[in-house]
């Protein structure tokens, strides 16, 4: 258990690429789990569990369907199941530092808050496009724009799917009526 945070740690420090990642189930299993858990609790802090679920579920979706393609195109299929265990174990570090400036936001938005949820969110870019660099063999400049693309599909998708909590549907047909 120890080997696998350091390795994770060091991968979202940017030592170490989904190259590094051990290939055993017992690994991958560890890894999916972690992701799995950090990811609920996290979700959960705004959404119900059933909800979390299925949030989770597309996230780990959408990772897939956009990770296969890129490793695919590029003529490195077999580096996928590394590439995906590196970014659901990055995922999974950084959220679990997320969970403090998270928690802070729910309870009372700050300043502070706000920083840290932003730092993060730029730390998670940078990884995903340092996971995408050593993947597919390309600079990082490159990767940092498919790391950005992939945020931004995602997050849309996501808020597609699963509108935020304060937009119920009374809003939305007030907000209808109001530009027709």
């Amino acid at each position: 258990m120890k080997r696998l945070v350091v390795l994770l740690v060091e991968l979202t420090a940017l030592r170490k690429g989904p190259q590094d990642m051990p290939t055993g189930l017992a690994f991958q299993q560890s890894v999916l789990l972690a992701y799995a858990l950090v990811n609920l609790v996290l979700l959960q802090m705004s959404n119900a569990w059933s909800t979390a679920v299925m949030q989770l579920l597309l996230d780990c979706l959408l990772m897939v369907s956009f990770t296969w393609p890129l490793l695919y195109v590029s003529g490195h299929r077999a580096r996928f199941p590394q590439t995906l265990i590196a970014l659901l174990g990055a995922d999974a570090v950084i959220n679990f530092f997320a969970l403090p400036a998270l928690a802070s936001l729910n309870q009372e938005p700050s300043e502070l808050g706000v920083f840290a949820m932003l730092l993060i969110m730029l730390w998670h870019w940078l990884v995903i496009g340092h996971i995408y660099r050593h993947a597919l063999e390309r600079p990082l400049l490159f990767t940092l724009i498919l790391a950005f693309l992939y945020l931004m599909l995602s997050s849309q998708i996501m808020e597609a799917v699963f509108p935020p909590l304060n937009m119920t549907p009374e809003i939305i047909e007030q907000a209808s009526d109001v530009t027709t």
